[in-house]
């Protein structure tokens, strides 16, 4: 049974080469190689169990985030200039520049955007990070109350680019006051002739009313006036007039349709005063000396006296004209002279002898104009 073979060590087996060999320089070398690995091996270990100067810093800006491991030493702005990040005005820092930086801190940096606000004529451009639209109306110094109008709510969270409209808005009450016409009522009397004087039943007067306008001005510029209440102080009172409708007929003779006429004015117009010896009534022709078919108002004269076709005014019959003569044209009276005699036109024989014959009657004759 054979013996194991020991191995020989390192040094047993260069031992007998060293007087004369170069595997010397060999076994330097091996040296050198392990204390090396040694060294860094401590090297690495030492500074595994050392703590670790630098700190971790977080950096979000522009929508990127950087993890920096940064000297305590350092300041926020060495840190942002390092990393080429620029604030511009309005920019907001989460911390202060000048702070130092520590374990753990978070850098962020938001940027400002454009919002512009418009009031009356005036445009200001506000740079804002965040906020509301009554932020950025107190900012740009626009007061604005509850009547004003606005292009947006004022709990509106403000975006970038956003154009904020105010309206200033100022309403107004004016109150005045304005005469109510009173109306004119009119009342009718079929018992009342028509030609009679209007009877004032009752006198009118006018009222009184407040009228209270609402008037709306924007920047400066009234665009609504509208009433929105009305009251009445004072009423008015209607005037009553009552008129009277029946046909007023110059008599109450049936067929006479002639309209009632006031009585002439003698000395006026033409109009004088004549005594009729006698005036007759006469019905049932059916022609006249001047050619016309009788009717009431037609009156037979003595021309010698009267002119055909002049106007006669008769107390009881009215109104006529001359459009007629008869035989009494040729009598005389005892002196010689001819009678003056009127003889009136009646549509029924009753009522011509009713009338009978009357004398010595003053009547009005229009001679002239």
């Amino acid at each position: 049974m054979k013996t194991p073979r020991k191995s020989k060590r390192i040094w047993d087996r260069i031992k007998p080469e060293l007087p004369g060999g170069s595997a010397w320089a060999l076994v330097l070398l091996d040296v050198f190689i392990a204390l090396c690995v040694v060294a860094s091996g401590v090297w690495l270990l030492a500074n595994a169990l050392a703590p670790e100067p630098r700190i971790s810093v977080t950096l979000r800006f522009d929508g990127t985030t950087l993890n920096c491991l940064v000297l305590p030493d350092n300041t926020v702005s060495a840190l942002l200039a390092e990393n080429g990040v620029a604030l511009r005005e309005g920019d907001e820092l989460s911390v202060s520049p000048e702070d130092k930086l520590s374990e753990g801190m978070e850098i962020v940096v938001t940027r400002a955007f454009p919002v512009a606000v418009r009031s009356r004529n005036t445009v200001t451009v506000l740079e804002m990070t965040s906020g509301t639209v009554g932020d950025a109306l107190r900012e740009a110094n626009v007061a604005c109350d509850v009547n004003d109008e606005l292009s947006a709510r004022t709990f509106a969270d403000v975006t970038a680019g956003m154009k904020i409209i105010h309206t200033d808005v100022e309403t107004d009450y004016v109150s005045s006051y304005k005469t109510l016409n009173y109306k004119e009522i009119s009342q009718y009397d079929d018992t009342e002739y028509k030609d009679s004087e209007p009877v004032l039943l009752q006198a009118g007067a006018d009222g009184t009313k407040q009228v209270t306008q609402r008037i709306v001005v924007k920047d400066g510029v009234e665009v609504l006036r509208e009433v929105v209440d009305q009251v009445v102080i004072t009423p008015a009172i209607d005037e009553i007039i009552k008129y009277g409708t029946k046909i007023h007929y110059m008599t109450n003779y049936y067929g006479d349709e002639r309209i009632y006429r006031p009585k002439p004015v003698a000395g006026k117009d033409g109009w004088v005063e004549m005594t009729m010896d006698y005036i007759t009534a006469y019905s049932g022709d059916k022609s006249t000396a001047t050619g016309r078919r009788p009717k009431f108002g037609t009156i037979a004269v003595n021309p010698h006296y009267i002119p055909y076709y002049t106007e006669i005014w008769v107390p009881g019959y009215g109104y006529g004209k001359a459009l007629d003569t008869g035989a009494f044209r040729k009598y005389t009276k005892e002196d010689g002279s001819l009678v003056n005699q009127l003889d009136l036109f009646f549509v029924r024989e009753n009522d011509a002898r009713r009338w009978g014959r009357k004398r010595n009657v003053t009547v009005l004759v229009k001679l002239g104009d």
